[in-house]
């Protein structure tokens, strides 16, 4: 078992526009041509060989070993390589029996055991992933996820490069949320801007949402006119239970989108007034009601006496829906989902509180991260919004969750008039 460091600490990162980072750093480059690829990855080697790293390079296209140590010889001098390995992807990723994810996590962790056994500080490692085709990607994401856990307190960087032209949406998605940080880089944005773009995990997600979700949306509409039209048809009322699936399909397919936009909206944009919780609640209780009645479940609203909050009354109630049919959702029929207010000292109170399955441990212990869902047609990211949405308010969070059901507290502070307000807003 690889040792564990407790004390951070910095490393040179050897990208120009990227700090010192620490140990256990997961990152993730898109980049376009092979030149970006050299600018990014020969700097990124230099550093960690001058810095006493042990280095690990796995190659695929764009180049091959013998390439890859040339383009290394011109930017180093050639003492530091003997601390350098250049590996083909084959006898690194497909060396077991083709592609073995865990055994690979192992593999690297043995490989830092060996470089600090060598006397180096740690081991930066990189590996290209143009060799990756559909067949493998679900398992390459479940790899690099459990990469991005088992590395956390190690003495290793990761540097993971992907060809932004090679990726689609979904996989670019994918890839964001698996590394701690993201970042791109293309010839043309070096050559007119002289910088490149990095971002954060819901940054990237939101800008890439936005750019896709309109386009999407008005087809979807023009659709669902259409059938609509067609069922008011008096001659195709045998189709009635067909056209109402496909727009109940259809509705789903915007609330996803839905959440997708929530991502990329411009918080300066909120309409912020003084709300009462009470009243927000009590305006959406008919609709819970509707959804919870249909499946044969109940909801009960209990309203302490309580100050009002200074938010977007939209914000609020994207939190209350989405923590609401969550519990729904969670509870067999018969079973009640309990909204409650009260105060507690300077703090409104929310607890939302369900009789459900609970929240299994390994969701419940990152719970928030986009993408990870335990529903069958879920995107993950219902939670990770609102969460956001919280966030931006400095209202806490806490939860509880146990095989008879789950629990949300959700504690808003309670700003004079001539106060703070609302963070980042």
């Amino acid at each position: 078992m690889a040792v564990k460091v407790p004390v951070l600490t910095l490393r040179k990162s050897g990208i120009a526009f990227i700090d010192d980072i620490p140990w256990g750093t997961h990152f993730c480059a898109f980049y376009e041509t092979k030149e970006d690829l050299l600018a990014i990855l020969l700097p990124y080697f230099k550093a960690g060989l001058e810095n006493n790293e042990y280095c690990l390079w796995v190659v695929s296209e764009p180049f091959s070993t013998l390439e890859a140590a040339s383009y290394l010889k011109n930017a180093v001098p050639s003492s530091y390589l003997q601390q350098m390995e250049i590996l083909p992807h084959t006898e690194w990723y497909l060396k077991c029996d083709g592609f073995q994810g865990e055994q690979l996590v192992r593999r690297w962790v043995d490989r830092v055991n060996y470089a600090l056994a060598k006397g180096y500080d740690g081991i930066r490692v990189s590996g290209c992933t143009t060799w990756i085709n559909n067949n493998y990607w679900k398992k390459f994401m479940d790899y690099e996820a459990a990469l991005e856990r088992e590395i956390g307190e190690l003495k290793v960087l990761v540097l993971c490069p992907y060809q932004l032209s090679s990726c689609g949406i979904h996989q670019v998605l994918d890839l964001v949320s698996k590394h701690q940080f993201a970042f791109i880089k293309s010839q043309y944005d070096w050559k007119h801007n002289n910088s490149i773009y990095k971002f954060n995990r819901s940054e990237i997600i939101g800008k890439m949402a936005a750019g896709v979700v309109h386009e999407i949306r008005n087809p979807i509409t023009s659709v669902r006119g259409f059938i609509q039209l067609l069922k008011s048809k008096g001659n195709l009322e045998e189709y009635d239970d067909y056209f109402a699936i496909i727009i109940d399909e259809l509705d789903r397919a915007n609330e996803i989108l839905t959440e997708y936009l929530s991502l990329a909206r411009d918080k300066k944009d909120a309409d912020l007034q003084w709300q009462n919780l009470n009243d927000i609640l009590a305006a959406l209780l008919p609709l819970l009601q509707a959804d919870a009645n249909k499946e044969g479940k109940d909801v009960i609203l209990e309203m302490g006496n309580i100050e009002d909050i200074l938010v977007d009354s939209k914000d609020i109630r994207q939190v209350i829906l989405n923590l609401s049919r969550n519990g729904l959702e969670a509870m067999e029929k018969g079973g009640a989902l309990e909204l409650t207010t009260s105060m507690e000292g300077n703090n409104v109170v929310l607890e939302v509180k369900d009789s459900g399955r609970g929240i299994p441990e390994e969701i419940l212990n990152n719970l928030g991260t986009p993408f990870q869902t335990t529903k069958e047609h879920g995107t993950g990211l219902g939670l990770f919004i609102c969460f956001k949405i919280l966030e931006s308010y400095q209202a806490k969070v806490a939860v509880d969750s146990s095989p008879d059901g789950t629990r949300f507290v959700i504690r808003f502070p309670v700003f004079p008039a001539d106060g703070p307000g609302c963070a980042n807003r």
